[in-house]
């Protein structure tokens, strides 16, 4: 180990450690991120087919009610 880091001393060696923690942790991250923007691609495509039904279901309301007033006249 003196070798090694022999011209950085005990700074230079934590601040390497911790570099190679924070580099073994870049994986886990870039998980994270890909499953939450999975879930709100997911969430986006739902509400998105949600939005469609209510504007069909919308559309045929006021197709009734316009047929309903035209017969009351």
């Amino acid at each position: 180990m003196e070798n090694v880091f022999g011209g950085f001393g005990v700074a230079g060696a934590l601040i390497y450690i911790a570099l190679i923690i924070l580099w073994m942790l870049v994986p886990v991250f870039v998980f994270l991120i890909s499953k939450r923007v999975k879930e709100m691609r997911d969430i986006a495509r739902e509400s998105r087919i949600e939005i469609k039904e209510l504007n069909a279901s919308l559309k045929y309301l006021k197709r009734k009610f316009n047929e309903t007033n035209e017969q009351q006249t």
